[in-house]
């Protein structure tokens, strides 16, 4: 099942030269994936409340040209066809006044929210979702993300109450806002409508109440954030470029 979601940006969605922001495009496939599940019958909501969930692991995007304001926008995105019993991957299509200009890939896990750990994809779950036989990436294998060895600053973040979603967590668009804020201040003004490719793993969600340090590094033009909890566990990395 192939799913177009047309969506109109809203003022919030832009930066001051009116293009569409990097997080607002990554919310409006996001939302394109909602829909897929509403169609399938799948509601994510509902899931959540019964103590099952879709969790995202992985975050792969390329960029050839941001929407700018008053135009038309479409999202496309379906289902791959399952490869293991444990993750599956959907991809995701931006259309810009009827130009594709956006691509991504994301990885999804079932978690069982009261134990964390996942859970076997049923064949029947699966075929709600109608999969298909089509990716817009030659290998579904998302790259690594290397640790840099140091690091030339580092962010506190003070969570806040709305950057928790329904599964009790850091909603996992919101991390990267925590990367915006971690990048020098000459980089987010030269390049926050200019990445043209985002990758992100998430390792283990941030829940309320803890403390978050983000540790940056450019290596050549990739700008490396890493997110830590107040354990010094990895949580996230995210490499923009």
């Amino acid at each position: 099942m192939i799913v177009d979601f047309d969506y109109t940006p809203l003022l919030e969605d832009f930066c001051s030269d009116g293009t569409v922001q990097l997080g607002a495009i990554m919310k409006i496939l996001e939302n394109s994936g909602n829909k897929h599940s509403d169609l399938a019958g799948d509601n994510i909501l509902k899931g959540s409340s019964g103590g099952i969930a879709w969790i995202m692991t992985d975050w792969l995007l390329e960029i050839d040209e941001y929407p700018k304001y008053g135009d038309k926008i479409t999202a496309r995105t379906w289902s791959e066809t399952v490869k293991q019993p444990l993750a599956c991957m959907r991809d995701f299509q931006l259309f810009c006044n009827s130009k594709s200009v956006v691509k991504g890939l994301t990885k999804w896990v079932l978690v069982d929210l009261q134990t964390g750990r996942p859970l076997k994809i049923s064949p029947q779950l699966i075929a709600k979702y109608e999969p298909e036989e089509k990716t817009l990436f030659a290998d579904s294998k998302m790259p690594k993300i290397l640790q840099p060895q140091t690091f030339a600053s580092q962010t506190q973040i003070v969570l806040r109450r709305s950057d928790i979603d329904f599964n009790n967590h850091v909603h996992n668009l919101t991390y990267l806002d925590f990367a915006m804020e971690a990048l020098p201040e000459a980089v987010y003004t030269a390049k926050k409508s200019a990445f043209r490719s985002v990758r992100i793993a998430y390792k283990t969600g941030v829940k309320s109440g803890e403390k978050i340090t983000c540790k940056y590094a450019q290596q050549e033009n990739h700008h490396i954030i890493c997110i830590f909890g107040d354990d010094d566990r990895l949580r996230t990395q995210i490499e923009l470029s």
